[in-house]
C-alpha cells in the first residue's frame, strides 16, 4: 500500500512540475520578445507560490532589471542564482559592475562560473570581458583620484564641445569638418573633435585606418598654411580597439586621447601619454596610461582637455544614460595626484561621482570661482546662461568665426544660421534615435527599420549642415 502512495504522489509531483512549466515556456516566449512589463505580471504570482523556484524568479528578477527597477530584481535574481541559474550571476555581476562594488561582483562571477561548469557549458565571450572588468575595476578603487568638480552640464552629444571655453594658450577644439576644409584630407570621424594648438603647427584628429578601426592622425602645418602629409600618430594607442578625441597640452608632450581597446574599464576611457622625438625624427608614443577613476566609468568617457591658463579642466561623460545626451564635468586639476583613501565609506560614491558637492570644500565659492576662471572668449563654447548660438568655424586662414556677429557678410551669416538650424535638428534626430535604439536593446526589434531610417536621416542632415558651413567660408570670402 505504501508503495503505491509514494508512486501516486511520484505521479502528483510530475504533473505539478508540468503545469508548472507552461507558465515558463510563456514567460521564456515573452523575455525573449522584450515585454517585460508581462513577464513581471506572470511571474509574481508563480514566484509567491513557489518561492525557490529558479527559472521563475531568474525570468522576474531579470526582467525588473530590465525595466530599471534595480532594487527590487536582487531578491529573485539572488534567489535565482541560488539555484544554480547561471544567467542570474551574469545579471548581478554587472549589477554590481554598475555600483562599483568589486567584492560583491567577485561573489557572483564565482557563481556564475560554478554554475556554467556545473551545467557543462564553455564560459562565454562575456563572462571573461567581465571578469576583466572587475579586476581592473578593483585596481582603479585602490586609487581613486581627489579632484574637485565645480560644474557639470548636460549638453547635446552632437556638439558637446562647444561648452569647452578654454584659453587660447590651451588651443582649439574644432570640429572634425574643420580637417577636409584645412585641407588634411577627407575622411574624419564625425563623431570626434579635430585638435590644433595655439600656434598652429600641427593638426590632430580622429579617421579609420585601412583596417577599419579608428587611430589618431596628425599633420604638420606649414609655414604658408599648407598641410603636410598626415600620418598615424603611433597604432599602439589603439590597444586593440579604436582610439578617438586627442588633446594636447601646451607642452608638445602630453597628449589625452580615449580609447575603447583592452584597458579600457567599458566603452570609452580616457588615456595620457607622452611623446618624445625619435632617433629617425618622428615622434614616439610612451605606452598609455588609463587616467582611472571619477574621470572613467563603466560607460563612454572622452575628451579630457585641461587649461593651465584658467586652471580649469574638462571631460565629457555619458556614464548619466541621458538619451542624446552626455555630461561634461569641469574640475580643478591638481599639479600632484591625490588619491581618496581606500578605507574612505564615501569612496564609491566619490569614484561614480554621485553628486559632485562630495568632491568640494566647505565654504568655497565655486560659482564665483568658476566665473572667475572661465575666459571670456577663445573657443567654441556660450557662457552659461545665454542664449547665442556657438559654434567653431574655421576660416581657412588662420582665423576661427566664433560668433554670428564675425562675420562680415550677411549672406554668409544667413548660411551659418542656416547651418545652426540643421544642427538642431540634427541633435533632435540624434535623441529620438537615441530612444530607439534604447528600445532596441531592450528587446523591441520591431523599431530596427525606424532606426535605418533614422541613421539615413541623421546621415543627410550631417552632410547638409557641412554643405552650409563650407558655403558660409565660401560667402565670407567673397
Amino acid at each position: 500500500m505504501n508503495i503505491y502512495r509514494n508512486i501516486a504522489t511520484l505521479l502528483l509531483a510530475s504533473a505539478a512540475c508540468m503545469v508548472s512549466a507552461g507558465p515558463i515556456d510563456q514567460a521564456r516566449q515573452l523575455y525573449n520578445d522584450g515585454d517585460y512589463e508581462a513577464v513581471v505580471e506572470k511571474m509574481r504570482p508563480v514566484v509567491k507560490r513557489s518561492p525557490r523556484d529558479g527559472n521563475a524568479n531568474y525570468f522576474l528578477g531579470a526582467s525588473l532589471y530590465a525595466l530599471g527597477q534595480l532594487d527590487e530584481a536582487v531578491k529573485p535574481l539572488t534567489t535565482a542564482e541560488g539555484r544554480g541559474v547561471a544567467d542570474a550571476a551574469r545579471i548581478l555581476t554587472i549589477m554590481a559592475l554598475d555600483r562599483y562594488d568589486a567584492s560583491d561582483a567577485s561573489v557572483h562571477i564565482d557563481a556564475w562560473e560554478a554554475a556554467l561548469a556545473k551545467s557543462k557549458k564553455p564560459k562565454p565571450e562575456e563572462f571573461e570581458f567581465l571578469n576583466r572588468r572587475m579586476i581592473q575595476m578593483g585596481n582603479m578603487l585602490d586609487r581613486v583620484e581627489r579632484i574637485e568638480v565645480i560644474d557639470s552640464i548636460n549638453v547635446d552629444s552632437a556638439t558637446f564641445f562647444e561648452v569647452y571655453r578654454l584659453s587660447p594658450a590651451a588651443g582649439s577644439i574644432l570640429p572634425p569638418d574643420a580637417v577636409s576644409r584645412l585641407g588634411a584630407g577627407d575622411g574624419a570621424d564625425e563623431l570626434s573633435v579635430a585638435y590644433m594648438p595655439e600656434n598652429r603647427s600641427e593638426l590632430l584628429w580622429a579617421a579609420a585606418d585601412t583596417s577599419g578601426c579608428f587611430n589618431l592622425y596628425g599633420a604638420d602645418i606649414l609655414d604658408d598654411g599648407s598641410i603636410d602629409h598626415s600620418t598615424v600618430l603611433d597604432d599602439g594607442l589603439r590597444e586593440g580597439g579604436d582610439a578617438r578625441f586627442p588633446f594636447l597640452m601646451p607642452d608638445g608632450m602630453t597628449l589625452y586621447f580615449a580609447n575603447n581597446g583592452e584597458n579600457s574599464l567599458g566603452g570609452y576611457d580616457i588615456f595620457m601619454t607622452r611623446r618624445s622625438d625619435g632617433d629617425a625624427g618622428g615622434k614616439e608614443y610612451f605606452q598609455p596610461q588609463n587616467v582611472g577613476m571619477p574621470y572613467n566609468s563603466p560607460y563612454n568617457d572622452f575628451m579630457m582637455a585641461i587649461d593651465e591658463t584658467s586652471g580649469l579642466g574638462w571631460w565629457a561623460t555619458d556614464r548619466n544614460r541621458i538619451p542624446g545626451k552626455v555630461t561634461v564635468y569641469v574640475f580643478i586639476p591638481s599639479q600632484m595626484r591625490v588619491n581618496v583613501e581606500p578605507d574612505n565609506p564615501d569612496l564609491g560614491a566619490l569614484a561614480r561621482l554621485s553628486s559632485i558637492a562630495m568632491t568640494q570644500k566647505e565654504g568655497v565659492d565655486y560659482a564665483g570661482l568658476l566665473r572667475d576662471r572661465l575666459p571670456e572668449q577663445g573657443n567654441p563654447a556660450t557662457p552659461s546662461g545665454t542664449s547665442a548660438p556657438a559654434f567653431a568655424l574655421d576660416m581657412g586662414n588662420g582665423k576661427i568665426y566664433y560668433s554670428l556677429k564675425d562675420f562680415k557678410n550677411d549672406r554668409a551669416r544667413a548660411a551659418m544660421l542656416e547651418a545652426l538650424a540643421t544642427d538642431a535638428s540634427l541633435r533632435k534626430q540624434l535623441t529620438d534615435e537615441e530612444v530607439l535604439r534604447e528600445r532596441y536593446r531592450k528587446g523591441d526589434h520591431s523599431v530596427s527599420r525606424a532606426i535605418l531610417d533614422s541613421e539615413r536621416q541623421t546621415a543627410q542632415l550631417r552632410r547638409r549642415s557641412v554643405s552650409q558651413r563650407n558655403n558660409a567660408v565660401r560667402l565670407e570670402k567673397q
